[in-house]
């Protein structure tokens, strides 16, 4: 993450100072996020540290180089610095997101509710749906994120197939901006219980974003190579 930003550089940073301290800079600052990051957050490893550390200076670094990009009107720089800046965040959301993520599997029957970290998950009701080829027992389940007062329904199935016979277990999920929720259950034989398993994963939808702005640096890339070459 680090070669990556100063890599472009590299021939200009020896003869110039003032890039020097830029880039003593922007590892400053990289820390001091973390620093917030560990502070507000929690605990987390030296590996985790240094993962947080690398790709806030990337992204850091390929900001400045974006703006100074823009000033000079130096086109094909774009594609690079796109996919830089994409591989960044894929990277610093990827640690967030295994750093933060809240995962609890546990037995409800219905009526029932389990608390745990920030959540209240209630099994409010059980449907059986006769749908085209199969028939699904859906679960509605009511969740509370205590902490902010949000409430969300999560309506995970279990789809029963006759031809052949087949039992599959669906995810409920419900996207948001910021955070990604997860469901599943499934039948414990002989019991009234069901086996659930909830998850919160942050900022999924922004590993996914990094990931297209990784590809169409790519792709930009590719293209400028078509239109040079013709």
């Amino acid at each position: 993450l680090i070669l990556m930003a100063i890599g472009p550089g590299a021939k200009w940073i020896r003869n110039n100072n003032k890039k020097i301290l830029k880039f003593s800079l922007l590892i400053l600052l990289s820390i001091t996020i973390n620093f917030l990051i560990h502070f507000f957050f929690g605990n987390y490893s030296l590996l985790t540290n240094l993962i947080f550390i690398s790709s806030i200076f990337l992204v850091a670094h390929t900001l400045i180089d974006l703006f100074q990009t823009v000033k000079k009107e130096i086109k094909y720089e774009y594609p690079r610095i796109i996919s830089h800046l994409g591989f960044g965040l894929l990277v610093f959301f990827i640690g967030i997101n295994h750093q933060f993520s809240i995962e609890e599997d546990f037995n409800l029957k219905i009526g029932e509710n389990k608390k745990f970290n920030k959540y209240e998950v209630t099994f409010e009701k059980l449907n059986v749906e006769e749908r085209e080829n199969y028939k699904a027992v859906v679960g509605t389940f009511k969740i509370t994120d205590i902490k902010n007062n949000l409430v969300n329904f999560l309506r995970p199935e279990i789809r029963v197939y006759s031809n052949p016979e087949t039992l599959t277990y669906e995810a409920s999920i419900k996207t948001k901006k910021i955070t990604d929720l997860y469901l599943t259950m499934s039948n414990i034989s002989r019991s009234e219980y069901y086996n659930i398993r909830f998850q919160d994963k942050p900022f999924m939808i922004w590993i996914w974003i990094s990931s297209f702005m990784i590809a169409s640096g790519g792709l930009l890339r590719l293209i400028s190579r078509k239109k040079n070459e013709n």
